[in-house]
């Protein structure tokens, strides 16, 4: 979790945005978005203003989504927020 090349040292916070913008795409008119999917993935997405600055979160766990093939990335982003969590101390 620790980088000293990225900000404050530590990915934590960005995973946790990661998780946040991921889930917070759920569309209730029309039951898309949402972490199911990881809609980030695809340029639509991704290149909304509101997930600007998210890519590095996201290449950053493509070795580990390389490793663990099985895991989602919908899974994976909010297992990175939740380690991210208990690393820091959590709320």
């Amino acid at each position: 979790m620790d980088n000293p090349s990225w900000d404050d040292g530590s990915l934590a916070p960005i995973f946790l945005r990661l998780a946040w913008h991921s889930s917070g795409t759920y569309d209730a008119a029309t039951g898309t978005g949402g972490s199911n999917g990881a809609g980030m993935r695809f340029q639509n997405e991704a290149a909304d203003p509101e997930n600007a600055g998210l890519a590095p979160a996201r290449a950053f766990l493509e070795p580990v989504k390389r490793k663990f093939p099985e895991i989602s990335y919908s899974d994976l982003w909010i297992l990175a927020a939740y380690v991210g969590l208990e690393v820091t101390g959590g709320p």
